[in-house]
Protein backbone atom coordinates (compact mmCIF):
# COMPACT_ATOMS: atom_id res chain seq x y z
CA UNK A 1 0.00 0.00 0.00
CA UNK A 2 1.33 3.39 -0.85
CA UNK A 3 0.39 5.53 1.53
CA UNK A 4 2.58 8.60 0.51
CA UNK A 5 1.55 9.00 -3.39
CA UNK A 6 -1.93 8.30 -2.05
CA UNK A 7 -1.74 10.93 0.44
CA UNK A 8 -0.29 13.72 -2.20
CA UNK A 9 -2.64 12.62 -4.18
CA UNK A 10 -5.61 13.65 -2.26
CA UNK A 11 -7.53 17.03 -2.38
CA UNK A 12 -5.64 18.83 0.38
CA UNK A 13 -9.21 19.71 2.13
CA UNK A 14 -9.77 15.93 2.70
CA UNK A 15 -6.36 15.25 3.91
CA UNK A 16 -6.88 18.11 6.27
CA UNK A 17 -10.37 16.92 7.95
CA UNK A 18 -8.38 13.46 8.30
CA UNK A 19 -5.70 15.14 10.00
CA UNK A 20 -8.48 17.33 12.82
CA UNK A 21 -10.44 14.24 12.81
CA UNK A 22 -7.21 11.79 14.03
CA UNK A 23 -5.50 14.34 16.39
CA UNK A 24 -8.75 15.56 17.84
CA UNK A 25 -10.17 11.91 18.97
CA UNK A 26 -6.36 11.36 19.74
CA UNK A 27 -6.01 13.93 22.43
CA UNK A 28 -9.10 13.52 24.28
CA UNK A 29 -9.97 13.33 27.00
CA UNK A 30 -6.12 13.45 27.11
CA UNK A 31 -3.16 12.85 24.82
CA UNK A 32 -2.55 8.90 24.90
CA UNK A 33 -5.66 8.27 26.49
CA UNK A 34 -7.67 6.95 23.53
CA UNK A 35 -6.72 2.60 23.81
CA UNK A 36 -5.40 1.06 21.21
CA UNK A 37 -8.02 -0.51 20.01
CA UNK A 38 -9.79 2.56 19.74
CA UNK A 39 -7.06 4.03 18.03
CA UNK A 40 -6.90 1.04 15.97
CA UNK A 41 -10.57 1.98 14.97
CA UNK A 42 -10.08 5.77 14.35
CA UNK A 43 -7.36 5.32 11.94
CA UNK A 44 -8.97 2.49 9.56
CA UNK A 45 -12.11 4.68 9.36
CA UNK A 46 -9.89 7.50 8.50
CA UNK A 47 -8.51 5.56 5.75
CA UNK A 48 -11.61 4.08 4.78
CA UNK A 49 -13.23 7.74 4.41
CA UNK A 50 -10.31 8.71 1.81
CA UNK A 51 -10.38 5.91 0.33
CA UNK A 52 -7.55 4.41 0.81
CA UNK A 53 -9.62 1.52 1.99
CA UNK A 54 -12.49 1.05 -0.56
CA UNK A 55 -15.74 1.10 1.77
CA UNK A 56 -16.68 -2.69 0.38
CA UNK A 57 -13.28 -4.41 1.19
CA UNK A 58 -13.64 -7.59 1.85
CA UNK A 59 -12.10 -9.38 4.77
CA UNK A 60 -9.23 -10.92 1.84
CA UNK A 61 -8.90 -7.24 0.65
CA UNK A 62 -8.30 -6.05 4.26
CA UNK A 63 -5.68 -8.91 5.15
CA UNK A 64 -3.59 -7.97 2.11
CA UNK A 65 -3.67 -4.34 1.98
CA UNK A 66 -3.09 -4.40 5.78
CA UNK A 67 -0.79 -7.35 6.29
CA UNK A 68 -2.95 -8.34 9.09
CA UNK A 69 -4.34 -11.45 10.23
CA UNK A 70 -8.32 -12.43 9.42
CA UNK A 71 -10.03 -12.27 12.82
CA UNK A 72 -8.05 -8.59 12.87
CA UNK A 73 -9.84 -7.95 9.63
CA UNK A 74 -12.85 -9.65 10.86
CA UNK A 75 -12.87 -7.46 14.09
CA UNK A 76 -12.36 -4.10 12.54
CA UNK A 77 -15.25 -4.37 10.35
CA UNK A 78 -17.65 -5.20 13.15
CA UNK A 79 -16.45 -2.78 15.23
CA UNK A 80 -16.65 0.09 12.44
CA UNK A 81 -20.01 -1.40 11.57
CA UNK A 82 -21.61 -1.93 15.24
CA UNK A 83 -20.86 2.10 15.84
CA UNK A 84 -22.26 3.25 12.02
CA UNK A 85 -25.42 0.93 12.45
CA UNK A 86 -26.29 1.93 16.17
CA UNK A 87 -26.22 5.46 15.22
CA UNK A 88 -28.69 4.86 12.06
CA UNK A 89 -30.24 1.17 12.49
CA UNK A 90 -32.53 1.19 9.11
CA UNK A 91 -28.91 1.08 7.46
CA UNK A 92 -29.04 -2.56 8.68
CA UNK A 93 -32.23 -3.65 7.36
CA UNK A 94 -30.74 -2.00 3.85
CA UNK A 95 -28.50 -4.00 3.70
CA UNK A 96 -29.89 -7.33 4.73
CA UNK A 97 -32.22 -6.54 1.39
CA UNK A 98 -29.02 -5.68 -0.61
CA UNK A 99 -28.01 -9.41 0.37
CA UNK A 100 -31.21 -11.04 -0.57
CA UNK A 101 -31.27 -9.20 -3.98
CA UNK A 102 -28.16 -11.40 -4.63
CA UNK A 103 -28.55 -14.62 -3.26
CA UNK A 104 -27.95 -17.43 -5.59
CA UNK A 105 -29.66 -20.67 -5.47
CA UNK A 106 -28.35 -24.06 -3.39
CA UNK A 107 -28.12 -26.93 -5.69
CA UNK A 108 -31.19 -27.63 -3.54
CA UNK A 109 -32.95 -24.68 -5.38
CA UNK A 110 -36.64 -25.77 -4.84
CA UNK A 111 -36.06 -26.29 -0.91
CA UNK A 112 -32.97 -23.48 -0.31
CA UNK A 113 -30.99 -20.64 -1.45
CA UNK A 114 -27.61 -19.63 -1.16
CA UNK A 115 -26.11 -16.05 0.66
CA UNK A 116 -22.48 -14.77 0.59
CA UNK A 117 -22.17 -12.22 3.93
CA UNK A 118 -18.66 -11.63 4.78
CA UNK A 119 -19.42 -8.39 6.34
CA UNK A 120 -19.58 -9.67 10.25
CA UNK A 121 -22.39 -7.17 11.81
CA UNK A 122 -24.78 -8.11 8.70
CA UNK A 123 -24.17 -11.77 8.91
CA UNK A 124 -24.75 -11.88 12.63
CA UNK A 125 -27.63 -10.05 12.12
CA UNK A 126 -29.05 -11.72 8.96
CA UNK A 127 -28.47 -15.17 11.41
CA UNK A 128 -30.66 -13.36 13.99
CA UNK A 129 -33.88 -12.35 11.93
CA UNK A 130 -33.93 -16.06 11.02
CA UNK A 131 -32.93 -17.25 14.33
CA UNK A 132 -36.22 -15.24 15.68
CA UNK A 133 -38.29 -16.11 13.02
CA UNK A 134 -38.15 -20.02 14.01
CA UNK A 135 -35.67 -21.12 11.49
CA UNK A 136 -31.82 -22.17 11.09
CA UNK A 137 -29.15 -20.77 8.97
CA UNK A 138 -26.48 -23.26 7.74
CA UNK A 139 -23.13 -22.02 7.78
CA UNK A 140 -21.03 -25.42 8.35
CA UNK A 141 -19.11 -25.45 5.22
CA UNK A 142 -17.88 -21.30 5.60
CA UNK A 143 -19.05 -19.11 8.25
CA UNK A 144 -19.69 -16.49 5.10
CA UNK A 145 -22.36 -18.88 3.56
CA UNK A 146 -25.23 -18.64 4.86
CA UNK A 147 -27.97 -21.79 3.37
CA UNK A 148 -31.66 -20.65 4.45
CA UNK A 149 -34.81 -23.08 3.80
CA UNK A 150 -36.95 -21.05 1.64
CA UNK A 151 -39.45 -20.32 4.64
CA UNK A 152 -36.62 -18.30 6.33
CA UNK A 153 -36.56 -16.42 2.71
CA UNK A 154 -40.53 -15.61 3.26
CA UNK A 155 -40.02 -14.58 6.94
CA UNK A 156 -37.19 -12.28 6.24
CA UNK A 157 -39.59 -10.39 3.42
CA UNK A 158 -41.88 -9.77 5.68
CA UNK A 159 -40.52 -8.34 8.42
CA UNK A 160 -38.20 -5.89 5.93
CA UNK A 161 -41.74 -5.41 3.96
CA UNK A 162 -44.96 -3.24 5.56
CA UNK A 163 -48.37 -4.89 5.24
CA UNK A 164 -49.26 -2.49 2.35
CA UNK A 165 -46.63 -3.61 0.27
CA UNK A 166 -46.63 -7.45 1.36
CA UNK A 167 -50.03 -7.07 -0.48
CA UNK A 168 -49.10 -5.68 -3.52
CA UNK A 169 -46.42 -8.47 -3.79
CA UNK A 170 -49.20 -11.16 -3.34
CA UNK A 171 -51.76 -9.83 -5.41
CA UNK A 172 -48.72 -9.36 -8.14
CA UNK A 173 -47.27 -12.81 -7.65
CA UNK A 174 -50.64 -13.92 -8.25
CA UNK A 175 -51.13 -12.23 -11.54
CA UNK A 176 -48.02 -13.30 -12.50
CA UNK A 177 -49.51 -17.01 -12.11
CA UNK A 178 -48.96 -17.81 -8.36
CA UNK A 179 -50.96 -19.86 -6.87
CA UNK A 180 -54.11 -18.01 -4.93
CA UNK A 181 -52.85 -18.80 -1.94
CA UNK A 182 -54.25 -16.90 1.39
CA UNK A 183 -51.70 -15.13 2.73
CA UNK A 184 -48.57 -13.46 2.01
CA UNK A 185 -45.97 -15.92 3.29
CA UNK A 186 -47.54 -18.83 1.35
CA UNK A 187 -48.01 -17.24 -1.78
CA UNK A 188 -44.16 -16.21 -1.96
CA UNK A 189 -43.20 -19.65 -0.52
CA UNK A 190 -45.13 -21.42 -3.19
CA UNK A 191 -43.01 -18.64 -5.80
CA UNK A 192 -39.81 -19.64 -4.66
CA UNK A 193 -40.36 -23.53 -4.55
CA UNK A 194 -41.86 -22.93 -8.66
CA UNK A 195 -38.77 -20.73 -9.53
CA UNK A 196 -36.19 -23.09 -7.74
CA UNK A 197 -38.09 -26.35 -9.80
CA UNK A 198 -37.55 -23.96 -12.60
CA UNK A 199 -34.34 -23.63 -12.16
CA UNK A 200 -32.90 -27.29 -11.40
CA UNK A 201 -35.39 -28.72 -14.18
CA UNK A 202 -35.15 -25.90 -16.87
CA UNK A 203 -31.80 -24.31 -16.86
CA UNK A 204 -31.22 -24.35 -20.77
CA UNK A 205 -34.12 -22.35 -20.82
CA UNK A 206 -31.67 -18.93 -20.16
CA UNK A 207 -33.73 -19.00 -16.30
CA UNK A 208 -30.05 -17.22 -15.12
CA UNK A 209 -29.08 -19.18 -11.33
CA UNK A 210 -29.65 -15.93 -8.95
CA UNK A 211 -32.32 -16.21 -6.97
CA UNK A 212 -31.59 -12.29 -6.05
CA UNK A 213 -32.98 -11.57 -9.86
CA UNK A 214 -36.59 -12.58 -8.72
CA UNK A 215 -36.16 -11.23 -5.22
CA UNK A 216 -35.43 -7.38 -6.33
CA UNK A 217 -38.89 -7.17 -7.79
CA UNK A 218 -40.63 -8.42 -4.31
CA UNK A 219 -37.96 -6.42 -1.85
CA UNK A 220 -37.54 -3.55 -3.55
CA UNK A 221 -40.43 -2.70 -7.32
CA UNK A 222 -43.14 -4.43 -7.17
CA UNK A 223 -44.17 -2.68 -10.66
CA UNK A 224 -41.71 -5.50 -11.73
CA UNK A 225 -42.81 -8.87 -10.83
CA UNK A 226 -45.48 -9.65 -13.22
CA UNK A 227 -43.22 -9.27 -15.76
CA UNK A 228 -40.18 -11.26 -13.90
CA UNK A 229 -42.29 -13.93 -13.02
CA UNK A 230 -44.85 -14.67 -15.68
CA UNK A 231 -42.79 -16.69 -17.31
CA UNK A 232 -41.89 -18.63 -14.16
CA UNK A 233 -45.31 -19.87 -14.20
CA UNK A 234 -46.21 -19.87 -17.46
CA UNK A 235 -43.43 -22.57 -18.28
CA UNK A 236 -44.82 -24.95 -15.08
CA UNK A 237 -48.34 -24.98 -16.49
CA UNK A 238 -47.52 -25.61 -19.96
Amino acid sequence: MDVKNFVEACDPQDVQSALIQILSRYTQPAFGALPKREADILIFEVMRSLNLLPEDASVYDLMTDLRITRSKATQLLFDTAIRKFDENPALLDAKVLDVLCSARFHKDADQFFLLEVEDPMLNANLKEKVRKAGHISDSSFNTALIRLPLDAITDLAASLLPPELQFEVKNALVAAGAPEETTFKNVVTASLKALGAKVMGSAADGVIDEAGAFLAPILRNTGEIVEKWMPIFATDEG
